[in-house]
């Protein structure tokens, strides 16, 4: 299943921590036709691996676009051409550093301490809890505990690759971790944390907004 390009695309998009371009920015930065390209990009997507996603024209029809990391994109620069390549290489490779660089900010590393010291804190509060109503506590019940945390901060029951987090995400984790150590006091069962949790995720993310990537 295909999915769905916005509208109004940035010349390079941020998922997490992995920068994207597409075949319809590089369409128009580089001054030649979106088939075109489309058709430089064929002979290669094997090699590739380009993500193929779709968009609605002015029509409202839906067409094919791809989807490229920086790797694709820098090999594929050279089979592209166009009245503007060089212009629209510049703008495009510009635009990677430029994202690479606020993504990798120096806080990162400070920021993947905190929450690895907060995941470490937080399966000794577990260990404690259990232990105190009589229970022993298992590598699962660590496990679920943490997929519980990444859940909250993801929607998504399912391990989380600290290289994929910026830094406002990885502090956002980190706190997740902390409420939840003080929520496990009072609520030793996740059904009855789960509600409070998603509340103080949503009151975090109105308080301390993601920052802009802004040039």
């Amino acid at each position: 299943m295909k999915a769905k390009a916005k509208t109004n695309l940035a010349l390079v998009e941020v998922h997490g921590r992995k920068l994207t371009t597409t075949s319809l920015v590089i369409a128009e930065q580089f001054g030649r036709p979106h088939k075109s390209v489309l058709r430089s990009l064929d002979t290669l997507k094997d090699r590739l691996k380009f993500v193929p996603i779709s968009y609605s024209d002015s029509y409202g029809r839906e067409q094919k676009l791809y989807q490229l990391d920086e790797r694709a994109f820098l090999i594929a620069m050279p089979f592209i051409g166009g009245k503007k390549s060089v212009d629209g290489q510049i703008a495009l490779v510009d635009e990677f550093m430029r994202l690479k660089k606020l993504i990798n900010e120096p806080g990162r590393n400070a920021e993947l301490i905190a929450k690895r010291n907060t995941g470490a804190e937080m399966t000794d509060m577990l260990r404690f809890v259990r232990e105190s109503a009589g229970k022993q506590t298992a590598a699962k019940h660590f496990i679920s505990e943490h997929m519980f945390c990444n859940r909250a901060l993801t929607g998504k029951w399912a391990a989380i690759d600290e290289t994929e987090l910026d830094v406002y995400d990885t502090r956002l984790l980190a706190e997740i971790r902390k409420h939840n150590m003080r929520l496990m006091t009072r609520h030793p069962k996740q059904a009855d944390r789960k509600e409070l949790m998603d509340v103080f995720v949503a009151d975090y993310r109105a308080k301390h907004p993601r920052p802009a990537l802004a040039a």
